[in-house]
């Protein structure tokens, strides 16, 4: 199972972002330059989920090749999907490449003012 340390480490290794705490929404939000990129909260069944941005293509893509992976709650179900933290089976390499690809769709619409001021992001290529 994906952890809350796991998620936080893996998050907070991605240059300039921080983690705060959203009382009305009892969910830990990550965000970089201002904007969010992942959501680590509960659905309204309860449920533990992990909500990320995507590519719409690999968004339609993951949902329906994996069943842990469903439209992302209470968010733009074309643009991020929710992960079912307590649905094991997907692999922590997998699940970080997903946040990385969060992390890099949100940091790349960011204005160029916002990106600059931003430590660099090393090639992982």
């Amino acid at each position: 199972m994906l952890t809350d340390e796991w998620i936080r480490e893996t998050s907070l290794a991605l240059p300039g972002t921080e983690a705060f705490f959203k009382e009305e929404w009892g969910s830990l939000l990550y965000r970089v330059g201002g904007k969010y990129f992942g959501m680590r909260g509960q659905n309204s069944e309860g449920r533990e989920i992990l909500t990320l941005k995507c590519d719409p293509r690999l968004a339609e893509e993951y949902r329906e090749r994996y069943a842990q992976i469903v439209p992302g709650y209470y968010s733009n179900k074309s643009h991020w999907n929710s992960i079912l933290l307590e649905q094991e089976g997907l692999e922590a390499e997998f699940v970080a490449g997903m946040i990385l690809h969060s992390y890099e769709l949100v940091r790349r619409g960011l204005p160029k003012k916002v990106r600059d001021e931003l430590p660099p992001l090393e090639n992982k290529n």
